[in-house]
């Protein structure tokens, strides 16, 4: 249910008939009655259907303002969230093999960001498109500009009864602004006093008003620089871990030597040894030193002896060109407003539109061979490495995530059985679309660029890198050395570099009717049994469409070395109700109940969840609390339907084998735990008290 503000003064000219306030009688003077109490209207409150006077219930919400948000330095909803107690760690968005760099999801209390609920007006959120980690939904936190917020309100914990899937760990409920009267500019700006992660902001917030209507509107620019390693020194190398870090040989040598990902050219004969680069080389590149590798024999905690390996090209500051925090670029609108009828329906409705582009990087291309027989010197090379800089390519080669979500409500409430009832039937459609630019890579013509064609193949032996120093057949090359340890222009680049595009999209429609109003008075506790209902239907999917070239690994290979792809649709429909008895006057019982029902490709089907809680109030100032209850999360839409999915690089797993081996037809094949053939819903049990 979308929540009301709990006390919120309309501005002049404004009299919206939904917005709560506490009313009093007053004196024909025009002065207040002091001697007549204040008469408190009821308010919905995230975590219940059912409006009360008292702001707190059985379950702890937090509350804080926009205003509030603001005045403590946070720029986006993602950045205050992330700083409360009840946030775990997540995913950093400049990993490796990130498919999700531009978005943030939000870890209540560590149970992981897919089982936490977004809503914003009380109505859930759409997916991001793109799947985090390569294989899991989440909703993005990092596209909701704080101008356009009037509350932020935090459920942390568990609410199926009430919301549904994902609900488990809790429910982050975003109240956008709907009252105001007049125009207000505001222009911030700032940066970090380190240097990089600049940012500035213009915020446009109005509104209009009449006898029997009322709009608001706000537009929002912003941009945020990225944050390099480049701007924390202390950041953009391996050696920065530090002292304690470093094995036995690193100590030894004083310095960490051959770190991975640290060579910046290289090239190594049959049995292992770098070929020493021509005098100067290193020097020509940017980021780039002469080093020396060594191979270190021990026993036990003792080195017993020491190979030297040669010299290749090092890059000092690896991490230079990696983004701690990706930059963006913004530009959001939102209108808002209510038109009041005579018969006393009430007609409301908004859209929003974001507009962002993130800017992300990790490491930069780089060119690596296999084994091959160089006619032009006539040796052996194991391997050669070459790390491409940003000069050679003639730009940063950032990747650019390129969104567009639009949220349009609109829906018409009223009262029914003369006042006793509220009623409001709500529809609301949503979409998500991301495409992301990319710098890719041709291997072949960097092959041939460096390598030339292919002139045949050749038997060698008695190398010790090839083959263990057995027999094997390599390819023959004639080495261009000439291009290999020289820098290249940006135009020799151009030949075997490649534009790539992936796009992703998630759709989410549903409508629901929301009901709630008081049953009948209970004499003894001077109060009434409250009651509500919900019933929903929802219309949700996704689809993955990345470059076709990434199928030819040999001409197309993106940043992210995976290709996701995959789509499907979901229906659900739902029903939820809630009863909030007053046992005494100082204790409140309140219980509810949720039944789910999914059509899609999982085993999912009917869900059925409850909750409970009790208030008990012995004296004012005093609330003891608790609740109890049942929450489930439905199967992930990306476990269900993703298809043709590499694994991700990086430290993680990758389920969609087992799904992929079901589809075939292998009904002995399991599902991540080992133990569902199909995705099932995951249930939990939770109680809170205080």
């Amino acid at each position: 249910m979308a929540p009301q503000t709990f006390a919120q003064s309309a501005p002049a000219g404004s009299n919206p008939p939904s917005a709560p306030q506490a009313s009093s009688s007053a004196t024909p003077s025009g002065q207040p009655d002091k001697d007549k109490a204040v008469q408190m209207k009821a308010v919905t409150v995230t975590g219940s259907m059912i409006p009360r006077v008292e702001i707190e219930g059985p379950a702890p919400v937090v509350t804080i303002t926009g205003a509030q948000i603001k005045q403590q330095g946070f720029t986006t909803l993602w950045e205050f969230l992330d700083s409360l107690p009840q946030m775990g760690q997540t995913q950093d968005p400049a990993s490796w093999g990130s498919t999700s760099v531009n978005a943030r999801s939000v870890n209540l209390r560590n149970l992981g960001p897919g089982f936490s609920l977004l809503m914003i007006d009380g109505h859930r959120v759409v997916d991001y498109p793109q799947p985090m980690n390569s294989q899991s939904n989440f909703q993005n936190y990092n596209n909701l500009p704080t101008g356009m917020i009037d509350r932020v309100e935090i459920l942390a914990s568990g609410a199926s009864s009430i919301y549904g899937s994902d609900a488990v760990a809790g429910v982050v409920n975003v109240i956008l602004k709907k009252n105001y009267q007049g125009d207000h500019l505001q222009v911030t700006g700032g940066g970090a006093t380190r240097g990089g992660r600049t940012y500035g902001d213009v915020n446009f917030f109005g509104g209009r008003s009449g006898d029997n209507w009322h709009v608001v509107y706000n537009l929002e620019k912003s941009n945020r620089t990225a944050l390099w390693g480049m701007d924390r020194p202390y950041q953009d190398s391996v050696a920065d871990a530090g002292y304690g870090a470093w094995g036995p040989a690193a100590r030894m040598f004083g310095y960490q030597y051959d770190a991975a990902g640290s060579i910046a050219l290289s090239a190594m004969n049959g049995n292992g040894h770098y070929l020493t680069p021509p005098a100067g080389t290193c020097g020509k590149f940017s980021n780039s030193q002469l080093s020396q590798s060594h191979t270190v024999s021990t026993n036990g905690t003792q080195i017993t002896g020491v190979t030297n390996n040669g010299y290749y090209c090092s890059q000092p500051a690896l991490f230079q060109n990696w983004v701690l925090t990706p930059g963006s670029r913004s530009n959001n609108g939102y209108v808002a407003g209510e038109y009041d009828f005579s018969n006393g329906l009430q007609l409301y409705g908004s859209a929003a539109l974001y507009d962002t582009v993130g800017i992300s990087n990790t490491q930069l291309w780089g060119e690596g061979t296999g084994a091959f027989y160089d006619k032009t010197t006539g040796q052996v090379i194991s391997q050669a490495v070459r790390q491409f800089t940003a000069q050679e390519l003639g730009t940063s080669g950032n990747t650019h995530d390129r969104e567009q979500n639009w949220n349009i409500t609109g829906g018409l409430r009223g009262t029914v059985f003369d006042g006793k009832f509220n009623w409001d039937l709500s529809l609301n459609t949503q979409k998500y679309i991301v495409r992301e630019d990319y710098t890719a890579f041709n291997q072949t013509a960097a092959n041939n660029f460096f390598l030339g064609k292919q002139l045949g193949t050749t038997t060698v032996s008695g190398y010790s890198a090839i083959n263990n120093g057995g027999s094997a057949t390599l390819p023959v090359y004639a080495m261009n050395w000439q291009q290999w340890w020289n820098p290249i222009t940006p135009q020799q680049y151009s030949q075997f570099s490649v534009n790539g595009e992936n796009t992703a999209s998630s759709w989410l429609d549903q409508v629901q009717l929301r009901v709630n109003g008081d049953l009948f008075r209970v004499p003894w506790a001077d109060d009434s049994v409250g009651w509500a209902a919900v019933l929903e239907f929802a219309h949700n999917g996704f689809l993955l469409s990345p470059d076709p070239r990434g199928n030819d690994s040999a001409t197309f290979v993106n940043p992210f070395y995976a290709n996701n792809t995959g789509g499907g649709t979901r229906q659900r429909g739902s029903f939820g109700t809630e009863f909030r008895v007053p046992v005494l006057s100082s204790l409140t019982w309140t219980i509810s109940g949720r039944l789910d029902k999914y059509r899609d490709a999982s085993s999912a089907d009917v869900a059925r969840t409850w909750g409970t809680g009790i208030e008990w109030r012995p004296y004012a100032g005093l609330l003891l609390r608790g609740t109890y209850g049942t929450n489930f999360k439905a199967p992930d839409m990306q476990a269900v339907y993703q298809t043709g999915s590499t694994i991700p690089v990086g430290i993680y797993e990758d389920y969609l084998s087992c799904i992929n081996a079901i589809k075939a037809g292998n009904t002995n094949s399991t599902w991540c735990n080992g133990s569902a053939q199909r995705p099932q819903s995951q249930y939990y049990t939770q109680y809170t008290d205080g």
